[in-house]
């Protein structure tokens, strides 16, 4: 086994296989040609001292011009311990990219929807724009990006202390590709979203996920999942962290 193998490995026994998610790297205008998919599967059972079912999945299907690239990105999860549920929640993403000054700045177009029982969001919709920079650092892939979003999310219940929120936020993201060797890699995808008219209302979400690849077509991940949400409804934690494993492959 490699020294990245002895690593990866034996933290699959410490962590939950609940919840499907995509691969992070960042995309790249005329990298490929053509239609390129994904999905990504897991699943997880446990009883005894704790019962723990859940099952989670996601995909992304991306067409690639010479010029720019479209791509969507869609995911769910569903979750129960010890009889009741805690985890539901699912998104769906549509992303535009576009070539706008040789192959250091792009422009992406943006629109989003998703739900999350347990963060009682029934709706979040967004809808945006930004400018992203190709920067050349030890990193096979590295960008940083900078834009505005409008931002609709509506409470399962609506009540003087969980309204609708109807705002413009800043968006700002890191996305970043390290390949060690043929089969192993780390991306990573990171954003900080403030409210434009109060800093102190923002939401961080960040993906550290450490890739292995099995086959040509089959990789086994371990993903770290943590979002913060400084303004969340009543009675939800401002900060929520998932360690999943799941397995990704791609459609040829």
């Amino acid at each position: 086994l490699s020294m990245y193998q002895k690593i990866f490995l034996p933290m699959l026994f410490f962590t939950s296989l609940g919840y499907g998610f995509i691969n992070v790297e960042p995309p790249v205008i005329g990298e490929k040609a053509g239609i390129d998919a994904e999905v990504s599967l897991s699943a997880d059972y446990r009883s005894g001292n704790s019962d723990k079912s859940a099952i989670g999945t996601s995909g992304k299907g991306q067409y690639n011009s010479r010029e720019w690239l479209l791509y969507f990105i869609y995911g769910y999860s569903y979750g129960e311990s010890n009889g009741q549920k805690d985890t539901n929640d699912g998104m769906l993403h549509l992303r535009y990219v576009h070539r706008l000054v040789d192959d250091l700045y792009d422009y992406e177009l943006f629109c989003q929807t998703e739900f999350n029982a347990f963060q009682d969001i029934r709706i979040r919709n967004l809808a945006g724009a930004n400018l992203r920079r190709k920067l050349d650092t030890g990193f096979d892939k590295f960008y940083l990006g900078t834009g505005l979003f409008y931002e609709y999310q509506k409470p399962d219940a609506l009540t003087e202390v969980n309204p609708v929120y109807q705002r413009t936020k800043l968006n700002t993201y890191l996305s970043f590709l390290k390949k060690f060797n043929t089969h192993f890699s780390v991306a990573y995808l990171g954003y900080f979203q403030p409210n434009i008219e109060d800093f102190s209302d923002y939401t961080v979400s960040q993906t550290l996920q450490l890739n292995n690849l099995l086959t040509e077509d089959l990789t086994l991940s371990l993903d770290f999942i943590h979002h913060y949400n400084a303004t969340p409804y009543e009675n939800v934690e401002k900060n929520d962290f998932r360690s999943t494993v799941n397995l990704r492959y791609k459609l040829r």
